[in-house]
């Protein structure tokens, strides 16, 4: 079974983290909970969720080191998608992590799928270039800036390898859509019954 990473750092969003995080372990995903910069990070709403590891101990090589690219390289052959919720203080930590750059781009290289919602497509996926060209969308009023704009009005977009999500409000579309990519569209309804879906 291929591995699901979702990323937070302070001031996530808490629908947008704990809906993908319930649905995939639902589906019985091997999805890890990884804190960026602690174990235990603190929401928007002051909400504080306990990860299953921290950032820093998914890779233990020195940052910017070739043992370093060698090992974010391995796991990323192994990831098959990586989530990467919205709030706008956690999209920016996210954003200015190097290391989290460096294994999104190699999971993306390897052919694995990158998901983001809210403020997190374009501070995150789009700050880093890896929209351009690409059909997304985002919260409203940002990405406006970039080299590709985001679609407006749409709640989710998935487009190749990338699936983005308007904000909190699409939480439950957006989780949807990634148990669709990763397992089809039986699984999806399966889950859409058991919690009772509108």
């Amino acid at each position: 079974m291929q591995k699901v990473f979702l990323f937070i750092a302070n001031g996530f969003e808490e629908v947008e983290t704990v809906t993908p995080l319930d649905y995939l372990r639902r589906c019985g995903a091997d999805l890890t909970l990884v804190g960026v910069g602690s174990t235990v990070i603190r929401s928007a709403r002051s909400l504080t969720l306990t990860c299953d590891c921290s950032l820093e101990s998914l890779c233990t090589a020195s940052l910017g080191s070739a043992e370093e690219t060698a090992e974010l390289e391995q796991l990323a052959a192994k990831t098959a998608l990586v989530i990467l919720p919205g709030g706008l203080p956690n999209s920016r930590a996210l954003a200015g992590n190097e290391r989290l750059h460096s294994f999104v781009t190699a999971v993306v290289r390897c052919g694995g799928l990158a998901a983001a919602i809210c403020a997190a497509p374009a501070l995150v996926l789009g700050g880093w270039g890896l929209l351009t060209n690409k059909q997304f969308t985002c919260y409203p009023g940002m990405g406006e800036d970039l080299p590709t704009p985001p679609i407006k009005g749409t709640r989710v977009i998935r487009d190749g390898q990338f699936i983005t999500a308007c904000g909190a409000g699409a939480a439950e579309e957006f989780s949807f859509a990634l148990i669709n990519a990763l397992y089809g569209d039986q699984k999806t309804a399966e889950i859409r019954a058991s919690i009772i879906a509108r």
